[in-house]
């Protein structure tokens, strides 16, 4: 098995969880503010409602970032390329590869050490940590890694196959 394919696996592999882990976070968000709509015309508030939303929100926002990198449903530079040849497409896919590889990799790097930070602060209502919400960040940075070394690795010469965007 090739590097790219022990790559594609965890790469498909942590999609794969992630979308579940998405769909999860979703009904969440919509059960908790159901319940604290339904507690607020009882005359009640459910004072940790707004806080747990807020930080599933947050996390739905950066892992599902990462689900429409896998899946290349973002807004990209599709095509540009192809106007000046074949030559100059693979340059620009190599170079924002590159750019997007380093950028995530700061974003991972400095969210490990701003979640190891913030280990001390808690949260308001539910004073749980904080580096546990903000975790997100490192997380979601370092599926992007994996995903976009998987997109590095894979052989130019070959068309992208629609079955490694299924999963």
């Amino acid at each position: 098995m090739s590097f790219h394919h022990r790559l594609l696996a965890i790469s498909d592999w942590l999609n794969h969880w992630v979308e579940r882990l998405l769909l999860l976070a979703g009904v969440t968000i919509s059960v908790i503010l159901f319940v604290q709509v339904l507690a607020r015309y009882a005359g009640h508030s459910l004072s940790w409602s707004e806080e747990v939303g807020r930080y599933l929100l947050v996390a739905t926002t950066f892992l599902g970032a990462t689900v429409a990198y896998k899946r290349a449903h973002f807004i990209g530079l599709a095509g540009f390329g192809a106007r000046f040849g074949l030559l100059v497409e693979r340059l620009i896919t190599r170079s924002l590869q590159a750019l997007t590889l380093g950028c995530f990799g700061l974003i991972t790097w400095y969210g490990v050490i701003y979640t190891l930070k913030s280990w001390d602060q808690t949260s308001t209502a539910i004073q749980m940590p904080m580096s546990l919400p903000i975790s997100v960040v490192p997380v979601s940075g370092a599926i992007f890694l994996i995903h976009i070394l998987t997109d590095m690795t894979r052989r130019k010469s070959a068309p992208k196959s629609t079955d490694e965007d299924a999963e």
